[in-house]
């Protein structure tokens, strides 16, 4: 696989970028047009029949884009200069910011109800989310009697979750110390994908089909939280917990049942009103609305019922229309199923985190014995039957598959 391949699409920045003070909205280009019309003899029907302000409007999206694109850029300019944690007041409160991170200041992720997103000096997003101390201790798929029949495996074992020590102390009283002193804790905004720096990262299977060889030393990869890249799929937990604690020494964990839970309950129940007990319309399942992709400009990957690479390796642009076709075939042992990458569509967020409900299984840090809990269903599952809320309990902790990849959270 060539580098170039692996590059993330929609968070390029750089030179020709349009500053936001240029900008101009879709009603004063649209009323500019008239009066030009007007004045030369043109009449607005044949204008609209001619398809003029279809093209005014995708001209706007495109200069929104790179607004946007800028404001990114400036972040992480700024997120360079900030060698401490330091504090960002909004909407008259003061959320703590850690080292080397700064807010995106975009509209829409720069406020408390949609979801806060920083960003580190290479891009890397990740959300705040608050909390107290009691609500994520407290935060067990048990004490949620409404999800008693979204596991598999899960009632009858004795789950652990963060009980090694690190210094001194268990990781958990830790992860809850840090939110009892800081309000809350960030979540990455994407499913963890992988490294950039990864010319030699992936081992050939058959010329398609490409995963993690087993001889490489994960302790020098570390994973990103950015927008397009490939999921990091094809590691076991072992690996995904020391490639996530590789990425912000002393500050960046695996995600960890507590979070999840309470991300589902208070996040996305109460705030976002997502139904989390049937994902199907806002993840990336096997019976997701197939219009969703119809117009996707992304890296993706197609497997059949067997996990095996059916598109020619990761590509861009939108997937073909004979694979959406197929997947309105009710049984999934025939029908295409797609492994997009990370944050591939905008259907696919809640909160301004994407893709927790669907494309790959998350793995957590919650153990039993040889099986680690696996949450959030996956491109292969039905929404309603592998909804966001949903934990596996018989996974394997050295599974390996196509199917599973895994997400960061910071504790500050």
């Amino acid at each position: 696989m060539k580098d170039k391949e692996l590059k993330p699409i929609a968070n390029t920045v750089g030179a020709g970028l349009v500053s936001a003070h240029k900008g101009i909205t879709l009603i004063a280009l649209v009323i500019t047009i008239i009066v030009m019309l007007i004045l030369v003899g043109v009449s607005v029907s044949i204008a609209i029949n001619g398809g003029l302000f279809s093209t005014a409007k995708k001209a706007v999206t495109k200069t929104e884009e790179s607004k946007d694109s800028e404001l990114r850029f400036i972040a992480m300019s700024n997120a360079a200069t900030h060698n401490e944690k330091w504090e960002y007041e909004v909407e008259g409160e003061k959320i703590p910011i850690p080292a080397g991170f700064a807010p995106t200041e975009i509209e829409g992720e720069n406020s408390l109800d949609e979801g806060l997103v920083i960003i580190d000096a290479e891009g890397n997003e990740f959300v705040w989310i608050p909390c107290t101390k009691d609500a994520y201790d407290k935060a067990t798929f048990e004490s949620n009697s409404d999800w008693s029949s979204f596991q598999t495996d899960y009632t009858g074992k004795t789950w652990n979750d963060g009980e090694e020590e690190l210094e001194g102390k268990k990781i958990k009283d830790k992860k809850s110390d840090s939110i009892d002193a800081n309000g809350g804790f960030y979540v990455a905004r994407y499913e963890s994908g992988i490294p950039e720096d990864a010319t030699e990262f992936y081992a050939s299977n058959d010329g398609d089909a490409y995963k993690l060889g087993p001889e490489k030393n994960t302790n020098k990869y570390k994973p990103v939280s950015k927008k397009g890249m490939p999921a990091w799929n094809f590691i076991n937990q072992i690996n995904a917990k020391t490639v996530s604690e590789n990425m912000y020494s002393g500050m960046s964990y695996l995600i960890d049942s507590h979070a999840w839970n309470y991300i589902c309950k208070n996040i996305l129940k109460e705030k976002t009103k997502k139904n989390i007990t049937d994902s199907h319309d806002w993840g990336n399942y096997v019976n997701t609305p197939k219009e969703k992709y119809d117009k996707l400009d992304v890296l993706y990957a197609v497997h059949r019922g067997d996990f095996k690479l059916y598109a020619s390796k990761y590509c861009k642009g939108a997937i073909p229309a004979e694979v959406i076709t197929k997947r309105a075939e009710p049984d999934t042992s025939t029908s295409t199923l797609i492994e997009l990458s990370t944050g591939a569509s905008e259907d696919f967020k809640a909160y301004n985190i994407y893709d927790m409900a669907g494309n790959v299984w998350e793995l957590t840090t919650e153990t039993s014995n040889n099986f680690v809990t696996i949450r959030g269903g996956c491109f292969n599952y039905r929404g309603e039957s592998g909804p966001v809320v949903f934990a596996d309990g018989s996974t394997p902790a050295d599974i390996n598959c196509a199917h599973v990849g895994f997400r960061v959270v910071l504790y500050l």
